[in-house]
């Protein structure tokens, strides 16, 4: 994908998010989608180029697969947040971080940073590290741990980007 289309994509979904259509605003939107894009493109070519060619990382499957991602990730933070709330209101206040290290072999530097990312946003549990295919992990409680996977139970969120991205960047996921 070349940065004038991702910086037009950026853009457009800058205006649907933000709503504000007068100069000032469209004009911020658009240099952030432009500088998003020239600093973001050196990602879609790493190596293995995930889709059919460098000329187009994304193959529309890989589009659709992560567009259906999206509401089960959502999903996931609503139940999060829940369980974090529960947490901070009890009044023992059951709390017991850690640190775990999560091995999760990825296609694509993509897929990975999608993953941390993924962990990041799910209120209990912040990405500290990446490191080739090692995650570190601070969870809030013992159960958000748990919830990661060990190395023999890949954890439901691994599994599913796994699935998004598909086996050597192809685009093409297990089902």
């Amino acid at each position: 994908m070349n940065s004038a289309l991702w910086g037009i994509l950026l853009f457009a979904f800058w205006v649907l998010l933000s709503g504000k259509l007068d100069a000032f605003h469209l004009g911020m939107g658009a240099a952030s989608a432009a500088a998003i894009a020239w600093a973001t493109r050196p990602l879609f070519v790493l190596p293995p180029v995930i889709g059919p060619g460098a000329g187009a990382p994304f193959a529309p499957g890989l589009v659709v697969r992560f567009l259906l991602f999206l509401p089960w990730l959502l999903w996931q933070i609503v139940i999060a947040s829940l369980q974090v709330a529960w947490v901070v209101l009890h009044p023992r206040m059951p709390i017991g971080p850690r640190l775990v290290k999560v091995r999760s072999p990825l296609p694509h530097t993509l897929a990975r940073l999608t993953l941390a990312n993924s962990i990041t946003l799910t209120p209990g549990t912040v990405t500290l590290d990446v490191e080739g295919d090692e995650f570190l992990v601070h969870a809030l409680t013992e159960s958000s741990a748990r919830s990661l996977g060990s190395e023999e139970m890949e954890g439901d969120m691994r599994r599913r980007i796994r699935a998004v991205f598909g086996p050597g960047g192809s685009g093409r996921g297990e089902r």
